[in-house]
């Protein structure tokens, strides 16, 4: 790590270094980071992409029921269950799953991405079918810890929106509920949740890692925890440098998307 040198040379290595994707050597495996590095991030890009949209999908539809149920039972029992799966521990309810579907019920694999042994090359498509069934704990605990600020975001917003004048207008004109849902007020109240999710990037991968670890799902999240453990800073480096970046792209994606949802925003 040239920890001998002078700091200017340290940055100047450290730069070099950056920019030509060389983090050295992990101190456990004495294998190029990088090499190590390659399946992980595209495992961890896995798991998060299919979670976040089933976060999108479910916590839009449940934010568009409360909102239209406001004050009755739909709305109090989603705003109910939303705050409750929202401050809970996302590792403590992985561990409830594991228990329920994998020691009582036996219907899921506990740990992984694949059954120990399976090849990924070729690809065939058992294969995809492991990948899948190994997903499900790992999506789901996440999903489940991630839908409720969506949900709960996406219901204000649109108890926000349905009060505004051109609703009134809309209804006014003749057009269902439904229409005017689907046409003014949903598109409006969705706005919001791009930024949040955007924002919270950051938050998302921390519940990435804990379940990485619970599952012992060979991503990023898990090579972090055996990094720490390992005292392995070349591989930290890398680590805290890729999440800095992912935060990064996501609000430049937000800021990107808002323009073409949203009119009113232009980039200046």
């Amino acid at each position: 790590m040239g920890l001998n040198k002078s700091y200017p040379e340290q940055f100047v290595d450290y730069f070099v270094d950056t920019l030509t994707l060389d983090w050295g050597l992990s101190y456990d495996t004495e294998e190029p980071v990088m090499d190590i590095m390659d399946d992980a991030i595209l495992w961890t890009l896995l798991l998060m992409g299919t979670s976040l949209f089933f976060t999108f999908v479910i916590g839009v539809a449940l934010g568009k029921i409360a909102a239209r149920r406001r004050g009755k039972a739909a709305d109090l029992s989603i705003t109910g269950f939303g705050l409750f799966f929202y401050g809970m521990p996302i590792f403590w309810f992985g561990i409830l799953l594991m228990v329920i579907f994998v020691g009582n019920l036996h219907l899921l694999p506990a740990a992984g991405y694949t059954d120990s042994g399976t090849t990924l090359k070729p690809f065939t498509f058992g294969a995809l079918l492991e990948i899948l069934e190994h997903l499900v704990l790992p999506v789901a605990t996440l999903t489940i810890g991630s839908v409720a600020g969506v949900t709960l975001i996406m219901r204000n917003s649109l108890v926000d929106v349905l009060t505004e004048d051109y609703i009134v207008t809309a209804y006014a004109k003749g057009l269902s509920p439904a229409q005017v849902m689907r046409r003014h007020a949903s598109p409006n109240a969705r706005l919001p949740i791009v930024t949040t999710l955007a924002m919270d990037t950051a938050f998302i991968l921390g519940g990435v890692f804990q379940i990485e670890v619970v599952f012992t799902y060979k991503g990023i999240g898990w090579y972090t925890w055996m990094a720490i453990q390992n005292k392995d800073y070349p591989m930290l480096q890398f680590i805290f440098f890729i999440g800095g970046v992912a935060v990064v792209i996501a609000n430049l994606l937000a800021d990107l998307v808002l323009v073409k949802l949203d009119p009113r925003v232009k980039i200046t």
